[in-house]
């Protein structure tokens, strides 16, 4: 896959569509360019002798949104060349490519797909998943690399929430760079079956098969490639509208191709129950507890409480979401690819209309990790903070502020990043001439 799928996706929809439907359609068509100043303390995230420098990036991109009862087009592209003050060697070309598209073949048959490409070399790396997304750190030399995922799925409807989701997941990690970092390939199918038995009875069922496999090292890294599945079951019971529980089931198992003392065959258990509350309009409470454990041969189980709680609000000029999450994960596919973990995790998002030209964003989290399978311990720190101004219609000014930190037991391994952005943005949607 490359960046020509984005245009692929793009001309695949349009000719889906039917011919009279534009004018009964709600689009925009977006170019923006903008102009951005970075001050970056640690551009290698190294944990001693530090570099920092000024970055200066032009970036012009387009925005194009195209939607009707029945379809849906959502693409977004913009090239970034960027120019570093005392480091010009690592001057780069980076491209960001966002695309999804829908289309309603009937009430009962649907299809779609969500592509995102990445040519960057950011140490720092989010692909801009829509739930949490835990970065792909690379410290030390930078490394300019590509990442494209690509998801096609399908969706028969058979009654009032009931429905059979097929889906396919192809991700790309190539490094240009980088011969200590692996190449990576994964492949995944699935499937998702939901069924609405009565106003108050409802159930979830998904299976996934995954097929990770990584390009070769210089050093040699040790093996591992894995096929994995997973199941996840969830019965919902409706006491109202506002007010459901669950009891759900998930369990995975992977299967290395090669079995070593960091990378071997398990499997994972995670029974739980929950609840979600819409305790007013504009606040919704969801929370989840449960009990997770590991099983492996010849190696002693590893148990651990599972749990999440998230609350959200949307009132007035402010929208917050507040999150707590603890349990059981993996780390296979960032660059770093480090391996299964237990984790505890605090976090935050918010935007707040401070004036109605001025607006703030904040966003920040703390982990606690510890591998299981090695002595390896993290902790984690990410803070961020930006003001958005508009100056005139077409005109954005923006200041931004990022703190990341890594506190490693492992030599070497930690850092600390602080980054200063400042962003002038000019933008105008083309669509208000004909709409």
């Amino acid at each position: 896959m490359t960046l020509r799928s984005l245009v692929i996706v793009l001309i695949f929809f349009v000719l889906l569509l039917p011919i009279n439907c534009v004018g009964k359609s709600k689009w925009s068509l977006t170019p923006r360019l903008y102009l951005e100043e970075l001050y970056d303390d640690n551009l290698f995230l190294t944990e001693r002798n530090e570099e920092d420098d000024f970055i200066t990036t032009i970036s012009p991109g387009v925005d194009l949104k195209y939607e009707t009862p029945t379809e849906l087009i959502d693409l977004d592209y913009e090239f970034r060349r960027s120019y570093y003050s005392d480091f010009s060697e690592l001057d780069f070309a980076g491209h960001h490519g966002r695309a999804e598209a829908r289309k309603d073949f009937s009430p009962r048959f649907s299809v779609g797909i969500r592509e995102v490409f990445i040519r960057s070399e950011d140490p720092i790396e989010l692909t801009g998943i829509p739930t949490f997304e835990r970065p792909s750190i690379v410290q030390g030399r930078r490394n300019r690399y590509t990442r494209n995922i690509v998801e096609p799925d399908l969706t028969f409807r058979f009654g009032e929430n009931r429905s059979i989701r097929l889906g396919y997941l192809n991700s790309i990690l190539r490094n240009d760079d980088r011969e200590d970092i692996a190449d990576q390939d994964k492949n995944a199918i699935n499937a998702t079956l939901a069924y609405r038995f009565d106003v108050r009875n409802g159930a979830e069922i998904f299976y996934e098969h995954v097929d990770q496999e990584y390009g070769t090292t210089t050093p040699p890294e040790l093996p591992r490639d894995f096929d994995g599945d997973e199941i996840r079951g969830r019965y919902t019971y409706y006491f109202d509208p506002i007010t459901s529980a669950f009891l759900e089931y998930r369990y995975y198992v992977r299967d290395f191709d090669r079995e070593t003392f960091r990378f071997f065959d398990y499997e994972v258990h995670t029974p739980s129950l929950g609840f979600s509350r819409r305790i007013r309009e504009d606040v919704t409470l969801v929370a989840r507890a449960g009990y997770a454990f590991r099983e492996a041969d010849d190696r002693d189980d590893e148990t651990t409480f599972s749990g999440r709680g998230d609350l959200v609000a949307r009132y007035k000029r402010l929208t917050l979401d507040l999150y707590g999450d603890t349990g059981f994960e993996e780390d296979f596919y960032t660059s770093e690819s480090l391996g299964f973990y237990e984790f505890w995790r605090l976090g935050f998002n918010s935007r707040y209309q401070v004036l109605e030209r001025l607006w703030a964003d904040g966003y920040a989290y703390y982990e606690k990790d510890r591998y299981t399978d090695t002595r390896r311990r993290d902790e984690y720190w990410n803070v961020r903070g930006k003001l958005s101004y508009q100056l005139l219609k077409w005109l954005f000014l923006s200041f931004d502020y990022e703190y990341n930190k890594r506190d490693s037991n492992i030599p070497f391994e930690s850092y600390t990043d602080n980054r200063y952005f400042g962003r002038l943005t000019a933008q105008y949607d083309l669509a208000e001439h004909y709409q």
